[in-house]
């Protein structure tokens, strides 16, 4: 029985329990959390014995075998290497931290300690995302010459969101660009601009251009956009694949031929049929009782204990997320040396150099 440890017991702590009480040989032993009676609160919820105000006296306490680290990115590093050099496997949530340094130092207390480090980078294990990526390997896109992301944020985030350096963007910032990196490679430069100014206050808008070897990205991150959207948009030299992650469908759309009204008329009909065909599946699974929420990081955990039970490999290895959280700082970086037109005085970028 692998005993496992939850650190924070937000909405997401809320998520991880209940998908880890699914599985076989598996048992909650203990959460954490800074405020106690959150932490009794979820505890009683789900039958679970301990509850603790620091991870380390929930170590003292009982033994750990895995850790779950929902908490701010802030906490990420310091709890992830007690966890570690307490020899538990962990999974942390995205970002894995938010400077390169701390993102190495997990990396290497896992490596030291011979644990599987996972980075909660779920939209990988998305359905949608996979069969999208299966798609883009079978050719039926062509050649894959960029792609598109964007995601907005869902409201009421807690309040240390806002609270994070340069703005509440770099919470879900590592979506995008793992997304990128699944489909086109290792970035080799990044362009990123926002809004407002970094100096100024907190950015809340976020527009990032990366180039790699085979095409470009472009990757918005939105904190202020309604409805919430996230969404994928694949280009190939054949054809072009949109991808719904929030209501899960694939429209992929394709060059017609003949007369101009009539490839309007078969290019309306194909995406019609597509989105009434995937909302009509959908529907069916609700209905039947198939569908479950959040099945990307229902893969994700499943995947983690299947790691543990075997020995490995990490389903998200965290050199991934050492990656991406460079990526983020030079994002950040950008963002503070960006331009500030808005200053009265202030020069157009077109001058700013002059």
């Amino acid at each position: 029985m692998i005993r496992v440890g939850i650190v924070g017991c937000g909405r997401m702590g809320e998520n991880h329990c209940r998908i880890v009480r699914e599985l076989n040989g598996v048992s909650i032993v203990g959460v954490v959390d800074p405020n106690p009676d959150r932490a009794r609160a979820i505890a009683a919820n789900y039958s679970i014995e301990q509850a603790a105000s620091r991870l380390e006296e929930l170590l003292e306490r009982t033994r750990v075998d895995a850790v779950h680290i929902l908490t701010p990115p802030t906490t990420h590093a310091p709890l992830a290497c007690t966890a570690l050099h307490a020899g538990c496997h962990v999974l942390v949530e995205k970002p894995m931290a938010l400077t390169a340094k701390e993102a190495e130092q997990m990396l290497d207390a896992a490596t030291q300690h011979d644990r599987i480090l996972t980075v909660g980078h779920n939209h990988l294990f998305e359905p949608v995302v996979r069969e999208a990526h299966a798609r883009v390997v079978a050719g039926r896109l062509g050649r894959l010459v960029g792609l598109d992301v964007f995601h907005g944020c869902l409201p009421g985030s807690p309040p240390w969101v806002a609270d994070l350096p340069s703005g509440p963007w770099i919470n879900d910032m590592s979506h995008p660009l793992y997304l990128s990196q699944l489909f086109l490679g290792e970035p080799l430069a990044i362009r990123a601009v926002g809004h407002p100014h970094a100096s100024r206050q907190k950015v809340r808008e976020v527009r990032v251009a990366t180039q790699h070897a085979e095409g470009v990205s472009t990757l918005t991150l939105s904190t202020d956009t309604a409805p919430f959207q996230h969404r994928l948009t694949l280009f190939g030299t054949e054809r072009t694949l949109e991808v719904d992650l929030i209501n899960e469908i694939l429209v992929e759309t394709r060059p017609f031929s003949g007369h101009r009204w009539l490839r309007k008329g078969r290019a309306v009909l194909d995406v019609s049929t597509q989105l009434l065909l995937g909302a009509g599946r959908n529907a069916c699974q609700v209905l039947t009782g198939r569908a479950r929420g959040w099945p990307g990081l229902r893969s994700l955990i499943q995947a983690f204990y299947a790691a543990i039970e075997t020995g490995g490999p990490s389903p998200v290895p965290p050199i991934q997320g050492v990656r991406v959280v460079t990526h983020l700082e030079e994002i950040s970086r950008q963002l503070l040396i960006m331009p500030d037109t808005a200053r009265p005085g202030a020069k157009p970028a077109h001058d700013a150099g002059k």
